[in-house]
């Protein structure tokens, strides 16, 4: 959809300027269309981390879901953030 813009970020916003119908009827599918721009992340982490990184999320979340991870790794960015500028 970006690429179809002619834009590098879309929002919902030019979207729905662009295509009514979609952000109407299809909302998931415009949702779809500015995630699939986010930046993705992948850390491949050794076993022995991975599970004491599970064990602090069930620790502090109460689950252990895709949810949570999200939850647990934006909640670290934040804070390296915070740090680190």
């Amino acid at each position: 959809m970006s690429e179809w813009l002619g834009k590098s970020n879309i929002t919902e916003e030019d979207i729905q300027a662009s295509q009514p119908t979609i952000s109407r009827h299809f909302p998931m599918l415009t949702r779809f269309y500015v995630d699939n721009q986010k930046m993705r992340l992948v850390v491949p982490l050794p076993r022995e981390k991975a599970l004491k990184f599970r064990d602090a999320v069930i620790k502090k979340f109460g689950s252990f879901s895709a949810m949570k991870v999200r939850e647990a790794a934006n909640e670290a960015i934040e804070k390296w953030i915070e740090t680190h500028q």
